[in-house]
């Protein structure tokens, strides 16, 4: 539960920030791309679509995205995605909880949006 929360107000967080900071609209209109995060089992996900500036999102796994990120379990992609910090899910790739499929290029692209939003929050 805490997981599909932690998603949702993500993605709530994001459109707030987009409306409020024209420096993070202006920088989600620079790529278009769709992300699913999910756990590995499928049970719980997200995906978050970037269009011309826009965020839209809808729950469940069953999605064409370019990037996936999968996490080992609920309980971990909450624990690391709570904390905002890069070298975090870096440490996450390294052991294993976290899992890459796509595009590779666009997890930067997707951190620095969300790194992005935190900032303009702080505003």
């Amino acid at each position: 539960m805490k997981f599909s929360l932690l998603l949702y107000g993500l993605l709530k967080l994001m459109q707030r920030t987009a409306k409020k900071v024209p420096e993070f609209k202006k920088k989600l209109k620079e790529k278009d791309y769709t992300v699913l995060i999910k756990t590995e089992d499928g049970k719980k996900g997200r995906t978050f679509t970037f269009a011309g500036g826009e965020i839209s999102s809808r729950g469940g796994t069953e999605s064409a995205a370019d990037l996936t990120l999968s996490w080992k379990d609920a309980a971990t992609g909450f624990r690391i995605m709570s904390k905002g910090k890069t070298k975090a899910f870096i440490a996450a790739l390294q052991d294993g909880s976290l899992k890459l499929q796509g595009d590779g290029n666009l997890v930067p692209v997707f951190l620095g949006a969300v790194k992005d939003m935190l900032k303009g929050l702080k505003k």
